[in-house]
Parts: structure tokens; sequence; C-alpha cells
């Protein structure tokens, strides 16, 4: 069996074309329950994030993976697939293994070391567990990968520092507008990645929220929120704006705040809070508030643009003064001409490198260190597997049960006198022979009928059950 992982991600294509694949809501449990169906794969994971669509997945024999991954993608969202497939990557084996534990260490992200990464892979794992398509093999890897997101955190100062779109919008208003003092936000979208933005926002000194949703009491709900302070910590210590979201696009890094003042809110004392502006309404009233707003931060999971040209560009020509646009979605909330407007200043995930590449610099001294725990960890997970394969478990199991008979004939031959060492040797032998035959049948079998996800978890089992791994050599 072999781990492989085919995806796209910011390195390889832009957001115009990773939106085409992404699989955002359950569309990844979609094609995940096709998977399933169709029995192309012995095990499936879907991980889509706001930087990345990818597929890791177990299996013996698998023929043009690519194609059929993409015809399925297309089948559940209902469009036409990216033409161009060199913008797609395949690693397979160790190779596979590797890029995981990178992704989990947040070394493979657009913000090298970002934090949500991690709980975006347990998401997926999770999501694989209820379509059944997570077995043995990819459980395994992914709590070993859980194992090394969790190392790196603690054992490197990658994640130190690490920036967000929120605080490069406070940057970029600060730069359009020379404050934030008097400014509204129109926030569009109200999950957990809107709630980060705005609280951000307010926490920049802004002067009001509008909240625009598609379901107007959700937008309600989030607009009296954003009244009262966000919650305590969570049980990690992180605050509770960093807890790991089950929302549409959730846990973008593009909108953390990494910062000690998220246990606050920003507005100071009660009275300030009650006093600041907030107020809900439905997408379809963003043409008519739009002239009240100077930023717009779009964080929605919406499949098409939420934002078109015509009915904005008319709400617009009624404006005399900057506005700054940033979309964080992906697929995209934002039709890209409404950035050829004038004084229109409009922002995609895209453009998140350049906005937050000094604090990125500042952390590269880490990288090392964090590669050298990803690289170990590999070699770990990839001996462990090397340790299932069924030849080297038979000889193991031989070797465990000589091991037995000679403790018991060194114990117990001195009882026999000088001449019965050598029958008790041979009913011990003879014995241990019987004891074995069963196991060392079974082991054949499996060999004979080659690899499957079944054939490791019996091999695992056996191995545990004569603790084999002891008589393993040390790396």
């Amino acid at each position: 069996m072999a781990i492989s992982v085919i995806g796209v991600n910011h390195r390889t294509a832009p957001v115009e074309v990773r939106e085409r694949v992404s699989l955002p809501g359950d569309l990844g449990l979609q094609l995940l329950e096709a998977i399933r169906a169709e029995r192309v794969f012995d095990e499936a994971m879907v991980l889509d994030t706001c930087n990345r669509t990818e597929v890791y997945f177990v299996a013996a024999h698998a023929e043009g993976p690519l194609d059929y991954l993409l015809a399925h993608i297309a089948a559940v969202k209902g469009a036409s697939p990216p033409a161009d497939t060199s913008v797609f990557y395949r690693h397979d084996g160790p190779a596979a293994v590797a890029h995981l534990f990178g992704v989990t260490a947040s070394l493979d992200s657009q913000i090298v070391g970002e934090s949500e990464v991690l709980g975006q892979v347990k998401k997926a794992y999770r999501l694989a567990l209820q379509a059944h398509t997570a077995r043995f093999l990819l459980g395994r890897l992914l709590h070993r990968a859980f194992r090394v997101g969790k190392r790196v955190r603690t054992e490197t100062e990658l994640g130190r520092g690490a920036s967000s779109v929120a605080q490069a919008a406070r940057e970029l208003a600060r730069q359009i507008f020379s404050t934030l003092a008097n400014r509204k936000v129109l926030i569009v979208g109200a999950g957990e990645n809107a709630e980060l933005a705005a609280r951000a926002l307010i926490r920049g000194g802004c002067g009001g929220l509008i909240v625009a949703n598609r379901t107007l009491a959700r937008a309600q709900q989030l607009a009296e929120e954003l009244l009262r302070p966000p919650r305590q910590a969570d049980a990690l210590g992180a605050p509770a704006c960093l807890a790991e979201s089950e929302g549409e696009n959730a846990g973008c890094p593009a909108l953390r705040e990494i910062a000690p003042e998220c246990r606050l809110h920003g507005k100071g004392s009660p009275e300030e809070a009650r006093a600041f502006d907030t107020r809900a309404v439905e997408l379809a009233e963003i043409p008519a508030v739009i002239g009240e707003v100077d930023l717009v931060i779009c964080s929605t999971g919406a499949q098409d643009f939420v934002l078109r040209y015509e009915p904005m560009a008319r709400g617009l020509a009624r404006r005399d003064r900057p506005l700054l646009i940033i979309d964080i979605a992906v697929p995209r909330d934002v039709e890209p001409r409404l950035g050829e407007l004038p004084d229109v200043f409009l922002y995609n995930i895209d453009h998140l490198d350049r906005l937050v590449a000094g604090n990125i610099a500042r952390r590269r001294w880490e990288i090392p260190r964090a590669e050298a725990i990803v690289e170990w960890e590999t070699r770990q997970f990839e001996r462990w597997l090397g340790s299932l394969q069924v030849a080297p478990t038979i000889k193991l199991l031989q070797r465990r049960f000589d091991l037995l008979r000679g403790e018991q004939i060194k114990r117990y031959g001195k009882n026999f006198g000088p001449a019965g060492g050598e029958p008790l040797d041979e009913f011990a032998r003879g014995l241990c022979n019987k004891v074995l035959h069963s196991p060392m049948a079974f082991l054949r079998e499996l060999s004979a009928d080659g690899s499957s996800t079944d054939g490791l978890v019996a091999v695992d089992i056996v191995r545990r059950i004569f603790d084999l791994d002891l008589l393993e050599p040390d790396e």
C-alpha cells in the first residue's frame, strides 16, 4: 500500500485556478462519499483551506488518479476542471508523508508559522472519519502529523510574531486613510473568520461596523456579539479567537490575530462598547450601504461572486472617497473588475505574501529546526510502515519464540539433570513450533494475497500481541 497526495496550493496556482477546485462546505464530504462508493482508493482524506486543496489517499494501484479526482471535483462543483493540470502536484510514499508533516508544521503555509493549519488538518481528518474513508493507515499518519505540528509549535519559535491579513488590513487602511478613527467597516460573511476580522479592526480603532450575511439572523447575532468581549482563552491557553473553527472557509490564517490583546474588547470601557455602532443587513442591501463604509472584508463560503460589478458600481458612483476591499475568500467573493474602479483598492488572498513578508523574514531562521523535526518524524513513520511487511515480521516472531524457549530452558533445565537438557530443548522447540504454526500460516497467507489495509492492520496486531517492536534495533 502506498500513501499519496495530489493537490494544488498558493505556490503552484493563483487564486482564480484554486477556486475552481476548492471544496468548501459539504463538497469535500461529497467527494469522499463518491470515493468510498466507487472503491478506487482504500482510504482518502480531503484537506481544503483558503490556500490549498489536497486529496490524500491510500491505494495499492491507482490508475490516473488526477483525472479521476478532477472529474469528480467538477461533478460535485458543477463546473469544468482546470485545463492546465501542470499546476497540480503529486507526492508518493515518503514524499507524501513529508509533505503532510510540512503542512501541519506550517512550513508549507502562505504565512509560515501560522497556527491554524493544525486545526484545519484535524477538521479534514474528522470529515474523513465521518465519510468512513480514513482507516488504519491514514489514522496512524494523521496522528503522527498532529504530533509533528505540536512539536514544531512547542520546540521552535516558528510561530512567534505570526502575522495576519487583519494586521495587514489595518496597515493598508492607515496608509490609505491615515487613521482608522471614524472609519466604518463592512464585514461580508458572519462566520468565525468574519468575527476575527471585525474584532481586529475594532481594536485598531475603527468607527463602526456593518455585518452583511445571506442569513440576516446570523448577521444580527454577530453584530450583537461584537458588542461583547470575546470568549476566554481555551484549554490550551490560546485566545478563544484562535480556537479551531467548524465554519465555512474557517481557520484561514489570513484572518488570525496572533496578539495578547485578543482577550480584550478593543473599545475599552463597557460604555464605549455600547456606544460602538454595529448593525446587520442582508447581502442584497450591500450596494445600498456601500457608500457609508471605508473598508470591506469579505469572507463567505459562497461558490460565486457576492460583490458583483454592476450593482456595486452603481452604489460606488455616489462615493467621493477611497474604498479598500480585502477579499480573502476562496472561491473569491469579489468580482475582480471592481478593482478597476477609481478609488477602489482591491486585495485578495494572493496578495498576502507581499503584505506580511517582513514578519515571515524574521521567522526564517527557525525553519531549519522545524524541517529537522519533519525529517526525523518522516523517517520514524517510514520505519514503522516498513515494519508492517510480512517477511520481517515472521523473522521477528521466530526470534521472539527462540528467546522464550532459551529463557525457559535456562530456568528449568537444571531440574532435569545433565541428561535432561536435550529432551527439554526438543520439547520446548516442538511446543513453540505448534504455537507458532497458526500465526505463521496467517502471515504467509497475507504475503500471498499482497498488501492491503486489512493486511497492515493484521500485521500490526500480531506485532503488538507479541511485542515485536521491542526486538527491532534502535535507529
